[in-house]
């Protein structure tokens, strides 16, 4: 009895101190449980050769658009603020982040989106890095891509470049269609999804986590390298028939499932 009653007490205090910050939240928050958003829109004025997508609250989203310049639309508050900058040919857009420790957000809550829109003849390099939220890009052709997800997610309805380097830290990245030399893909935790692959080269490993590849091409043609320490996959080593064709597996633990469509 004595244990149930101390038991009740303790909650009581937990929940009376979670209610003390939360009032101080409030307090600081101007009594508002969603901030209030205004778009603002940038034009890039130089030439720009290089994307670099940063997002770590919210989504951020790509389109290609019949324009000649690059143009970004991201919200800002009080709380909350995406940014643009433009230096020496690169474009650096970081998704919402905080502006104060303390700031939040009620949630569920919606967000609003930072949007690029991208002149369709523009070839760039593009990096994007996910902390959190979500980044969505449209299928495009680049001289070089770069994704990292550390937390959240991205997808790509498409992605046509000479080098694809994906690394997946937790969360997850999915590809809807890759045309690519070679793709280089690193999984920690969380998992990697491509559905339609047309590379020559792949390469994959796995410390944790799950990988997903839907290879567009003859399985016969690739060479096919697996090492698995712990964890599984559903291919094993082989010679194939084109010399230019590689697919080599590292698994420490989690998985790697290989279809060829």
């Amino acid at each position: 009895m004595k244990a149930i009653i101390k038991a009740i007490i303790a909650g009581s205090v937990i929940i009376g101190v979670g209610l003390i910050i939360l009032v101080i939240a409030l307090a600081l928050n101007g009594w508002k449980f969603m901030p209030k958003f205004e778009m603002v829109s940038f034009t890039a004025e130089g030439e720009i050769g290089e994307l670099k997508i940063d997002n770590a609250v919210g989504n951020v989203k790509t389109e290609f658009y019949d324009g000649d310049k690059i143009t970004v639309e991201y919200p800002v508050s009080e709380r909350y603020s995406a940014s643009v900058e433009e230096k020496e040919g690169v474009l650096t857009v970081s998704g919402l982040n905080k502006k104060h420790w303390y700031s939040f957000t009620f949630l569920p809550a919606t967000l609003p989106e930072t949007l690029i829109k991208i002149p369709k003849n523009n070839v760039l390099k593009l990096d994007v890095t996910v902390n959190a939220g979500k980044v969505e890009l449209a299928a495009g052709e680049y001289e070089k891509a770069q994704f990292k997800v550390n937390a959240g997610s991205l997808v790509a309805h498409g992605v046509s470049c000479p080098e694809l380097k994906c690394e997946v830290n937790a969360g997850s990245i999915s590809l809807k269609e890759v045309e690519s030399a070679s793709l280089d893909c690193k999984v920690s935790a969380g998992s990697f999804h491509a559905d339609r692959i047309n590379c020559p080269l792949v390469n994959v490993k796995v410390s944790a986590g799950s990988v997903n590849l839907k290879m567009a091409g003859n399985k016969e043609e690739y060479t096919i390298l697996v090492d698995t320490s712990a964890g599984s996959c559903n291919l094993a080593s082989k010679t194939g028939t084109d010399p230019n064709k590689k697919i080599d597996i590292d698994v420490s633990a989690g998985s790697v499932n290989v279809s060829f469509i």
